[in-house]
């Protein structure tokens, strides 16, 4: 067995392919040639799904996408080699667009973007990991964390396409900060899933990771802030000290909605797609954009 039927089998089928789709929109946006960046798409939906194989191990998940995990499947230390090399093949289907004509300072703006963005993942993974069991961290400290280990990948998708598309300056920083905020927007969507009894059994992985890894989402940290102190109490015996995780997510999702944090959660999301959408505003009104702008709807709840 080896690593491509491991790339095969993490990769196909896929998910929702948002990234690469922004990839190649953002390009024909700004004029560019599907054909000459859809190495790119490629490449980043291969970081993504590397990033997946890598989490799985760090958050001891045996199930994603309604299946086996990687690791579940071939072993920790193979998923652990196969997310190392999707990571590189994202810088390497740079080098094939430049072969299917991309101008070659334009590959050279694309490889500088993917490189910080793979760093600030990084950061956001390991800021992640600092935050278990820490239900006083603020909402900005979250959004922050929020930012770097998601939306941080789609901006770099929507700038990514449109440097190898050939946009302006503008243009191009624009559809990074409509990136910037679907992440966000999807990041906080992602969060509540696990709350929502029918999202939970369409998610095609252990709705209880978050629980199971003590990790303080949004919901969690808004429904902490409101919480009287009795619900507090219980809140914080459920992440940090109940031992059966199915039964920390009932009676946290009991708090939750007694405060009205997953309303709160999702108002926040539902802010982000707004202001996702109204930065499109300033461009022309082409198909392309109006693709762009249907991309949002990827980030709304499987129900």
């Amino acid at each position: 067995m080896g690593l491509d039927a491991v790339h095969r089998y993490a990769m196909i089928p896929p998910g929702k392919l948002l990234r690469p789709l922004l990839v190649l929109h953002a390009a024909l946006t700004v004029g560019g040639e599907l054909g000459a960046v859809l190495p790119a798409a490629v490449g980043i939906e291969g970081a993504h799904v590397g990033s997946l194989l890598h989490d799985d191990i760090i958050d001891r998940d045996t199930q994603r996408r309604g299946r086996a995990a990687v690791h579940t499947e071939f072993g920790p230390a193979q998923a652990v080699v196969a997310g190392n090399a999707l990571f590189f093949s994202w810088f390497a289907t740079l080098s094939e667009c430049r072969r299917l004509g991309v101008p070659a300072d334009r590959v050279e703006r694309a490889m500088a973007v993917q490189a910080e963005a793979g760093v600030a993942i990084c950061r956001g993974a390991f800021d992640e990991l600092a935050m278990r069991g820490d239900l006083e961290l603020g909402v900005g400290a979250y959004v922050a964390m929020a930012r770097a280990k998601t939306a941080v990948l789609l901006a770099a998708a929507c700038r990514v396409g449109a440097i190898l598309g050939g946009g302006d300056a503008p243009t191009t920083e624009l559809l990074g900060d409509f990136g910037d905020h679907l992440g966000i927007c999807f990041q906080i969507r992602d969060d509540v899933l696990p709350y929502d009894p029918i999202a939970a059994r369409a998610m095609g992985k252990p709705s209880d990771s978050d629980v199971r890894n003590r990790r303080p989402t949004l919901p969690v940290l808004i429904a902490h802030r409101r919480a009287d102190p009795e619900s507090r109490a219980a809140l914080r015996h459920a992440l940090l000290d109940e031992t059966e995780p199915e039964l920390a997510l009932c009676r946290i999702r009991a708090v939750l909605e007694r405060t009205g944090a997953l309303d709160t959660a999702h108002a926040m999301a539902d802010d982000h797609a707004r202001r996702a959408r109204e930065l499109l505003t300033r461009l022309p009104a082409t198909a392309h954009v109006a693709h762009v702008r249907a991309l949002a709807l990827l980030t709304r709840p499987a129900h």
